[in-house]
């Protein structure tokens, strides 16, 4: 079972937030090399021998990094507030996490070989979040906004 922390959030859920951070850290860190690959001269070169002129390469790169940095700023940014509101016991977010997981499944060889440690890390936070007492906490954090009937269940 899992034991309490201090804030009443059981341990199973806390651990997943922070697996979920790690998630996000990998994808943060995938960013940066992607920036980096996407800028590097071997790339524009390339484009240049298709017979693509230079100022036309320089721009196809700098809309490409635009692109990478302002979606992977967007997606960090609500992965990160899904993984909050999943800790704070909505249901909603735990979902939406699971979803984001399997999802992730197909990238498991990718991301500069960090795929698969971002994809282990989000599997075992995913199934941490629907062992037995976390499931009961969001249960009851959903009863408690729906009524204020429900107490949070006892910590083991």
């Amino acid at each position: 079972m899992s034991a309490p922390s201090s804030t009443g959030i059981p341990r199973y859920v806390n651990i997943a937030y922070w697996l979920f951070l790690l998630v996000a850290l990998v994808h943060l860190v995938t960013l940066i090399v992607s920036v980096v690959t996407l800028n590097s001269s071997s790339v524009k070169s390339q484009l240049s021998g298709s017979g693509v002129s230079s100022s036309t390469a320089n721009a196809a790169v700098g809309a490409g990094i635009a692109l990478a940095v302002v979606s992977g700023i967007i997606f960090l940014v609500a992965f990160i507030l899904f993984d909050v509101f999943m800790r704070r016991g909505a249901n909603w977010a735990r979902i939406v996490l699971l979803i984001l997981t399997v999802l992730s499944l197909t990238g498991i060889a990718g991301a500069y070989g960090l795929g698969a440690l971002s994809v282990a890390a989000a599997v075992v936070a995913t199934i941490l979040m629907f062992l037995r007492p976390s499931s009961e906490y969001f249960r009851a954090v959903k009863a408690s906004k729906m009524g204020g009937q429900a107490p949070l269940p006892p910590q083991v």
